[in-house]
């Protein structure tokens, strides 16, 4: 082999090696990127599901929030259940439970509104209470101009701080949409820069907001009482963003329903060139 061949093929092996290393670190973050999305798809689909269920709850239960808290976390307890064993079944509801409870849900009561209890129209006995009975015979109509069969609607939105388990991933997601502006690059900013919101929170400990909504048509009288029970702020106070900064959980041991915390992912400091992807710090 001429001396003409064997630089040509050195030259081609450089090439080739110099590619390789600029491409493999795009593809293997487009591959996690891509395992990470089908996760969070399979969790808003999961959502959907414990929407409704967690609507239909309330409406045979005069809208109360702790029987919608405790129908959420019966659906919702899929997304932490790896086999078909009650032990792990109990495992994924405790994991909502704690969920619930550090603020990583929050169900939202939309429709009836608050106002609507206090209508005389549509409260006429000043129970606080939204008559589900005769409506066909009922015409009466808030000053608003909400009828008693439009009260009679359970409208819910449910939020869920879904854990990003795909390292690198979960850091590089959740720096991207809460970048701050800046000078290296103006159009880079994060779309949810604003803090003390829910999404924020979620981002701001390692996982992502997903969202839901259902609604149905209530089997028993709405409650104003009934709906100030639970651990949801009552459905009508925005959820804040969380600082617990322990975004995983898990149970003690198989058998033992405890749940304990896991430690937040490794710091993680790399510089993309318009991010650097670091540990957040919740303001």
């Amino acid at each position: 082999m001429s001396k003409t061949m064997t630089k040509n093929l050195e030259r081609h092996s450089g090439q080739s090696m110099v590619e390789f290393i600029i491409v493999t670190p795009i593809i293997l973050l487009l591959l996690l990127g891509a395992f990470q999305f089908a996760l969070i798809y399979h969790a808003k689909i999961t959502l959907n599901y414990a929407a409704f269920e967690t609507a239909r709850t309330g409406a045979v239960a005069n809208a109360r929030m702790s029987e919608m808290e405790n129908a959420f976390a019966r659906a919702m307890a899929a997304i932490h259940t790896h086999d078909d064993t009650s032990d792990d079944v109990m495992c994924g509801r405790e994991i909502v439970y704690q969920e619930i409870e550090n603020n990583f849900v929050n169900i939202e009561i939309i429709n009836p509104p608050a106002a609507a209890f206090d209508d005389n129209n549509l409260d006429p006995n000043g129970d606080d209470t939204i008559p589900n009975d005769n409506l066909m015979y009922r015409n009466a109509i808030s000053d608003a101009g909400l009828t008693i069969q439009d009260a009679n609607l359970l409208k819910i939105r449910v939020s869920y701080c879904y854990p990003m388990y795909v390292p690198y991933i979960n850091r590089a997601i959740g720096i991207m949409l809460t970048n701050p502006l800046s000078n290296n690059c103006p159009g880079c900013t994060g779309l949810f820069n604003a803090t003390g919101t829910f999404e924020r929170g979620c981002l701001d400990n390692g996982r992502f907001p997903i969202h839901s909504q259902a609604i149905v048509r209530m089997q028993s009288a709405a409650s104003l009482d009934a709906i100030n029970t639970g651990l949801s702020g009552g459905g009508y106070i925005s959820a804040v963003a969380t600082t617990t900064r322990e975004p995983f959980y898990q149970c003690d041991d198989v058998g033992d329903h405890s749940v304990k915390d896991t430690s937040t992912p490794p710091d993680i400091t790399t510089q993309t060139g318009y991010w650097t992807l670091s540990a957040q710090t919740p303001d």
